[in-house]
């Protein structure tokens, strides 16, 4: 315990806390402000929805088109589904983040040359890189707090201006919450293991986003171009349950987040895999590499 106190001391002496802590909110009350307005849109009359959403005209759409709009209508307007989006809207940011935050954990240490100093103070490194990963966990659980505090306040207040209830009761609904919890934390792990990995925090950070980003914007894009142009079989578009990012988004997301898409705990499979093999390599790293 009084390691993990130590470690947490380190983040509360630094800025990092209050910055992060500041973004996380920022960064779960505007998506919660957008998904408000999106979620309006699919709460109204199919009628009225197909009328705002397209421009072609009703009665110059084809069945085929009319009837893939209400397949997206009766899927996103499932009051679980909206709910859950609202409660989980800070995910986007929060999960990079969460992992940009455990790789400055790590690097912290080696930007101002403290490790050498911590590992002589505990020599048992086993001791010392356990209380940094429950300080990682700590830390990344009060991200999802913030978060899931502002998709609640917004969600809620929309909800209620809408005349529906906040649907906490529902098992998918507060599954989809805690689910994204496990989110945070596994990837405050994995940046963990890439911070003992890279050694220079900028470098690091940048990796961390870069992988971010590409996982859960550019290669899911890629495999929905590859689908579309090439290739339409339905485990193309699965095979995106690799990626940590899309990974993410199944776990949290009541029903399918696509069409044909794995299911919740797939995504949950695969993310644990990553917060293993984050949470292994960086302790095998610390245990064994020269700290000088």
């Amino acid at each position: 315990m009084g390691l993990i106190g130590s470690e947490l001391l380190k983040v509360r002496t630094l800025r990092t806390w209050w910055i992060a802590g500041l973004c996380m909110a920022v960064a779960a009350v505007l998506p919660a402000l957008w998904n408000s307005w999106q979620a309006h849109t699919f709460m109204q009359p199919f009628e009225e929805y197909l009328a705002g959403a397209v421009l072609t005209p009703r009665e110059d759409m084809s069945a085929e088109q009319v009837g893939a709009m209400r397949d997206l209508w009766e899927r996103q307007s499932a009051p679980d589904r909206i709910a859950a989006a609202l409660y989980t809207s800070g995910q986007t940011a929060g999960l990079l983040l969460a992992g940009v935050l455990g790789v400055l954990l790590v690097t912290n240490e080696y930007q101002y040359r403290t490790l050498t100093a911590t590992f002589l103070a505990v020599p048992r490194r086993g001791r010392v890189i356990a209380a940094k990963l429950v300080a990682v966990l700590v830390c990344c659980a009060g991200l999802w707090l913030v978060a899931t505090a502002g998709g609640l306040v917004v969600g809620g207040v929309f909800l209620a201006s809408q005349g529906a209830g906040p649907g906490l009761g529902d098992g998918d609904v507060a599954g989809a919450v805690l689910l994204n919890l496990a989110a945070y934390l596994v990837w405050g792990v994995f940046g963990f293991g890439l911070g003992a990995l890279i050694r220079s925090q900028t470098a690091a950070t940048v990796t961390a986003a870069v992988l971010y980003f590409l996982s859960s914007v550019v290669v899911a894009f890629a495999f929905q171009a590859v689908h579309d142009l090439v290739l339409e079989e339905d485990w193309v578009l699965q095979a995106q349950v690799l990626l940590p990012g899309v990974a993410s988004q199944i776990m949290t997301t009541p029903g399918e987040l696509f069409s044909g898409a794995p299911a919740a705990w797939t995504g949950a499979v695969v993310l644990v895999a990553y917060g293993l093999l984050g949470g292994l390599t960086g302790t095998l790293l610390l245990r064994r590499r020269d700290v000088t």
